[in-house]
């Protein structure tokens, strides 16, 4: 990254490269993560590699996604969150 980043584009890149770790602390290859998601592989890999914006979509597939929703906030923000301020 040569080019001076803009605040928008360092949070992308971030959130594409928590999107990554999740995937692989799933277990999972790009083809079958993408096809729980329900988009194509390749997109996916843009999105991992930051050749495509992180953006509200993929975000809402995983907040409406039963196994994954758990996992929204941390995927936006990089901190996990704290159970007694849920309470």
């Amino acid at each position: 990254m040569s080019e001076q980043m803009t605040a928008i584009n360092l949070l992308n890149h971030h959130a594409a490269k928590r999107l990554r770790q999740l995937r692989e602390q799933l277990g999972m290859s790009r083809p079958k993560f993408a096809d729980l998601l329900g988009i194509p592989p390749t997109t996916l890999k843009n999105y991992e590699l930051g050749y495509r914006e992180v953006g509200g979509g993929l975000f809402l597939l995983i907040a409406n996604h039963a196994d994954l929703k758990q996992h929204l906030h941390w995927l936006l923000t990089g901190a996990h969150t704290n159970p007694q301020q849920e309470a």
